[in-house]
């Protein structure tokens, strides 16, 4: 029967000597502690990354001038059922001035329509891209069409 005892009193004892040694702070939610982001550097990130990015607010522009397709449209930037289409992007940045290293050509009839778009979008002052409530850069998209004649 002693070694019931021995247990015992070796616990006893580890239990003392656990009560008796210093203990360690607790730690209790302890968080890395980083720089808050601010919202509006968050939302400029994500726009540097993804200029297509979903927006409260896409560019528009201020006021289109000059207009982007002359009149009148000489017969040969038409089609021959005298259909046109003309539609190309260009970023915008947080000032709201295009960034013409970037003006890009998605579709055109003709290369008149282009001439006369990049010539005039380059003129242009728009209203930039709001995300959260902060200006970032974003793609804007000119589009124009006229349809087939009827016979």
């Amino acid at each position: 029967m002693t070694r019931p005892f021995l247990l015992g009193a070796a616990c006893a004892a580890l239990a003392i000597a656990a009560a008796c040694a210093p203990k360690a702070p607790a730690v209790q939610n302890v968080q890395l502690l980083a720089e808050p982001v601010d919202a509006c550097v968050r939302a400029r990130e994500d726009a540097a990354t993804d200029p297509r990015l979903d927006v409260d607010r896409v560019p528009a522009p201020v006021k289109m001038d000059p207009a982007p397709i002359r009149r009148p449209v000489p017969r040969s930037a038409l089609n021959r059922d005298g259909s046109s289409v003309i539609r190309v992007e260009v970023l915008v940045d947080t000032l709201g001035k295009p960034d013409m290293t970037t003006f890009t050509v998605l579709e055109a009839s003709n290369a008149w329509f282009v001439t006369g778009a990049r010539n005039a979008i380059a003129k242009w002052t728009f209203t930039p891209a709001l995300r959260h409530g902060c200006k970032v850069a974003r793609y804007y998209v000119f589009s124009a069409s006229s349809p087939a004649r009827t016979r």
